[in-house]
Protein backbone atom coordinates (compact mmCIF):
# COMPACT_ATOMS: atom_id res chain seq x y z
CA UNK A 1 0.00 0.00 0.00
CA UNK A 2 0.88 3.93 -0.61
CA UNK A 3 1.89 5.66 2.62
CA UNK A 4 -0.81 8.16 1.88
CA UNK A 5 -3.23 5.62 1.76
CA UNK A 6 -2.14 3.90 4.80
CA UNK A 7 -2.73 7.33 6.19
CA UNK A 8 -6.26 8.13 5.41
CA UNK A 9 -7.01 4.18 6.71
CA UNK A 10 -5.40 4.78 9.91
CA UNK A 11 -7.35 8.38 9.85
CA UNK A 12 -10.98 6.78 9.12
CA UNK A 13 -10.66 3.83 11.55
CA UNK A 14 -9.95 5.89 14.20
CA UNK A 15 -12.75 8.21 13.06
CA UNK A 16 -15.18 5.22 13.75
CA UNK A 17 -13.89 3.91 16.96
CA UNK A 18 -14.07 7.45 18.50
CA UNK A 19 -17.41 7.47 17.25
CA UNK A 20 -18.59 4.45 18.95
CA UNK A 21 -16.68 5.12 21.99
CA UNK A 22 -19.00 7.95 21.57
CA UNK A 23 -22.35 5.86 21.37
CA UNK A 24 -21.24 3.60 23.90
CA UNK A 25 -22.50 5.22 26.64
CA UNK A 26 -25.91 5.48 24.70
CA UNK A 27 -26.40 1.72 23.37
CA UNK A 28 -25.78 1.17 27.31
CA UNK A 29 -28.78 3.06 28.32
CA UNK A 30 -30.82 1.47 25.38
CA UNK A 31 -29.60 -1.99 26.79
CA UNK A 32 -30.77 -1.34 30.19
CA UNK A 33 -33.63 -0.24 28.95
CA UNK A 34 -34.05 -3.27 26.43
CA UNK A 35 -33.84 -5.30 29.45
CA UNK A 36 -35.19 -3.99 32.64
CA UNK A 37 -38.58 -2.64 30.85
CA UNK A 38 -38.79 -4.83 27.95
CA UNK A 39 -37.45 -8.01 29.75
CA UNK A 40 -35.86 -8.77 26.25
CA UNK A 41 -33.74 -12.16 25.66
CA UNK A 42 -30.08 -11.30 25.14
CA UNK A 43 -30.08 -12.58 21.76
CA UNK A 44 -32.51 -9.79 20.29
CA UNK A 45 -30.99 -7.20 22.95
CA UNK A 46 -27.67 -7.52 21.14
CA UNK A 47 -28.66 -8.27 17.73
CA UNK A 48 -30.70 -4.58 18.21
CA UNK A 49 -27.89 -2.72 19.75
CA UNK A 50 -25.51 -4.05 16.93
CA UNK A 51 -28.62 -2.68 14.51
CA UNK A 52 -28.59 0.35 16.36
CA UNK A 53 -24.94 1.22 16.55
CA UNK A 54 -24.36 0.69 12.84
CA UNK A 55 -27.18 2.98 12.26
CA UNK A 56 -25.38 5.37 14.49
CA UNK A 57 -22.32 4.85 12.89
CA UNK A 58 -23.25 5.25 8.87
CA UNK A 59 -25.62 8.32 10.30
CA UNK A 60 -22.57 9.94 11.60
CA UNK A 61 -20.61 9.14 8.48
CA UNK A 62 -23.07 10.39 6.24
CA UNK A 63 -22.70 14.01 8.31
CA UNK A 64 -18.97 13.87 8.28
CA UNK A 65 -19.44 13.00 4.04
CA UNK A 66 -21.44 16.50 3.99
CA UNK A 67 -18.99 18.54 6.23
CA UNK A 68 -16.35 17.25 4.01
CA UNK A 69 -17.95 18.48 0.82
CA UNK A 70 -18.71 21.54 2.22
CA UNK A 71 -15.32 21.93 2.88
CA UNK A 72 -13.98 20.87 -0.23
CA UNK A 73 -16.24 23.15 -2.17
CA UNK A 74 -14.93 25.95 -0.29
CA UNK A 75 -12.24 28.27 -1.39
CA UNK A 76 -8.98 28.40 0.07
CA UNK A 77 -7.68 31.46 0.97
CA UNK A 78 -3.92 31.97 -0.65
CA UNK A 79 -1.20 32.85 1.98
CA UNK A 80 0.42 35.80 0.30
CA UNK A 81 3.46 34.64 2.26
CA UNK A 82 3.69 31.55 1.43
CA UNK A 83 6.74 30.23 -0.93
Amino acid sequence: MQKEIKKQYKKDVKRIFIWLLILLPFLAIISFCFTYFLNMNNFLNIFLLVVIGGFGVLLLEFVYKKIQDKKMAKPKKEDPYSD
